[in-house]
């Protein structure tokens, strides 16, 4: 069951489970005695840092593609995944394709 109020594609879900399954393998090994929230909330800031609009509380592609380097988890969730699940669950209302910070908190 996804924390989305809709069924996401099978590729999109696809592309979520990659990820909350690489940064579950990032947590282990780096934070695995602290609360698991911990480990998302810092990701989600230093992603949120590394967009640059993040007085909108949005995270970037680039933001996104750039903490998965960080954690060493580029060749578990591709570029295209992180672009899918920008399209699928972000903001498009902005020039530039972004997934608001509450939603990324949701899908980890």
């Amino acid at each position: 069951m996804q924390p989305t109020s809709r069924m996401l594609t099978t590729g999109t879900s696809n592309a979520v489970n990659k990820l909350r399954s690489a940064v579950e393998q990032y947590r282990l090994q780096n934070y695995s005695e602290e609360l698991p929230s911990r480990c998302v909330k810092e990701i989600i800031h230093a992603a949120n840092a590394e967009s640059k609009c993040q007085t909108t509380g949005n995270i970037t592609i680039t933001g996104f593609q750039t903490i998965l380097e960080n954690i060493g988890a580029t060749h578990q969730v591709s570029r295209s995944d992180i672009e899918s699940i920008i399209d699928e669950l972000g903001d498009n209302s902005l020039s530039e394709r972004t997934i608001p910070v509450h939603k990324m908190l949701q899908i980890l």
